[in-house]
């Protein structure tokens, strides 16, 4: 019954024109349509048997007993605005999909602490429930995970992190310093639970997050005395933070462990990058205007030179 009233919405906004499609209240039903779907979908995984003691899974006339999870969702930034509820708009006001920090401030490495707010379940329903949901750049629709609160991890950080040493091999020494970093990962024997990369890393926006757990196995040997010690060990930094982050469950020292670890990794990929943007600005003019994609690009590709 519920899928033929999803697929009857669907129908019904094909007769919409484009000016209804643009509305503010067509954007609404899409983000109402979507969570009421996900609700759908999951709803039954998080009612308890008549014990309340879990879910019984019989197969192949045998028993299984767990209790249900949602372990990972993986997404991009569009995707993780649908999931958070957040405008897409990278010109929105607050456009991070997992912190309340203005976008003027998105690349002040000098934050404090009480100048970064995370959102949370309990913040964002708060602002659902006064009715000033455009003061978070938060969409007026009720969010099925505020029921189910997850962790966010953002694996796009780590693409930058690739993108930026591409690029600073680069600025150092030209192409012979990625390639070389290329072939060191080509040059890694296969192995049941490794995936290889024979062509290197040339095409890092199609990477998974399944890649990219791959490539953390082997990226410290790869970067290994091609340019200093900071940058081998901005690898290591990342590959303890990220262990920490994956435990089940958390001590208060675990917490601290992980605070640490976080700190010690973003300090040092901070290190690296200031002391290389201005080089950089001097060589290839302005970084982007928008400041998130800082580490994706550092400069424009069409930027003027100076003569």
């Amino acid at each position: 019954m519920e899928n033929n009233i999803l697929e009857t919405d669907a129908t019904t906004t094909d007769t919409l024109d484009e000016r209804e499609k643009k509305s503010s209240e067509f954007k609404k039903l899409v983000r109402k349509t979507f969570h009421n779907s996900i609700k759908f979908l999951l709803d039954p995984l998080f009612t308890n048997d008549d014990d309340g003691d879990g879910i019984e899974l019989k197969i192949d006339n045998e028993i299984f007993w767990f209790f249900p999870r949602v372990s990972t969702i993986i997404c991009d930034w569009p995707e993780a605005c649908t999931f958070s509820l957040t405008y897409k708009s990278t010109n929105s006001n607050y456009p991070c999909h997992f912190c309340l920090v203005s976008k003027e401030n998105l690349n002040n490495t000098r934050l404090r602490d009480d100048q970064m707010v995370l959102r949370n379940k309990e913040n964002m329903l708060q602002y659902y429930n006064n009715g000033t949901t455009e003061k978070a750049s938060l969409e007026p629709v009720f969010n099925y995970f505020w029921n189910i609160p997850m962790h966010h991890l953002d694996l796009g950080l780590y693409r930058y992190q690739i993108e930026f040493t591409k690029k600073l091999l680069f600025e150092a020494k030209g192409r012979s310093l990625v390639d070389k970093m290329n072939r060191r990962i080509t040059l890694i024997p296969k192995h049941l639970e490794l995936k290889i990369f024979s062509g290197g890393l040339q095409l890092i926006a199609l990477l998974t997050a399944d890649n990219y757990r791959n490539i953390m196995k082997v990226i410290v040997f790869v970067v290994d005395d091609l340019l200093n010690k900071d940058l081998s060990e901005v690898y290591v930094k990342w590959n303890e933070m990220y262990l920490l982050s994956r435990q089940e469950t958390f001590k208060e020292n675990d917490l601290k462990n992980f605070q640490e670890a976080i700190e010690k990794w973003a300090n040092l990929f901070i290190k690296l990058f200031v002391h290389h943007i201005v080089d950089t600005i001097h060589k290839f003019g302005t970084i982007n205007g928008y400041t998130t994609e800082t580490y994706e690009a550092l400069h424009k590709t069409k930027a003027p030179q100076k003569p």
